[in-house]
């Protein structure tokens, strides 16, 4: 055998060492790209159950106060809205409220809610063919519409909003809200 069949024989060059590192490496970096692409949604979804899990309890908390004392927070306002930023009664709220390690925006808005009934119908009487089991006895007339804003009548509502918002995040994350209604059935 000759030098030159020997040497071909024998190993692997630097050059193919060379190209063999450099395409494991693009490979490399682009599973990285994939992993970290994929953690930045995995974070973002987790922070969007947090936020729903934030948005629950201050709603919880806040139509667990008393009607007159929600009207209170409206009257020392001065208004028929109003949107708190800041604590209110020990329920944190506000534009950087802490959870663990991340931030969120977390608002309630207070809102005097009118509620009007167009059309009312109510039975009318004597009636002397009425029987209570048979519906097609029954004879209705028209009521006037009735506003219950608490000014005239004696029921009020105030319409709880609270809006929860992931901030500081890597991605644009959206903002949950719910609505709820407190009603005044004391007065």
């Amino acid at each position: 055998m000759t030098q030159t069949a020997r040497r071909s024989r024998s190993g692997i060059s630097l050059v193919e060492i060379m190209l063999a590192f450099l395409i494991l490496c693009t490979a490399a970096f682009s599973a990285a790209g994939v992993i970290s692409f994929g953690h930045r949604g995995t974070t973002a979804d987790f922070r969007q159950g947090d936020a729903l899990q934030i948005l629950v309890d201050r709603l919880n908390r806040l139509s667990a106060l008393p009607f007159a004392r929600l009207d209170s927070f409206l009257v020392s306002a001065g208004s028929d809205e109003y949107t708190f930023n800041n604590p209110l009664e020990g329920i944190e709220l506000g534009d950087e409220v802490k959870i663990d390690k991340h931030t969120y925006r977390v608002h309630a808005t207070l809102k005097r809610q009118k509620i009007t009934f167009n059309s009312l119908m109510e039975l009318s009487f004597p009636n002397p063919a009425y029987n209570p089991a048979s519906p097609s006895s029954w004879i209705f007339r028209d009521r006037p519409a009735e506003t219950f804003d608490g000014s005239s009548a004696p029921y009020a509502v105030i319409k709880i909003t609270v809006s929860v918002k992931p901030v500081g995040g890597m991605t644009d994350e959206r903002e949950v809200a719910a609505i709820t209604f407190v009603a005044d059935l004391e007065s």
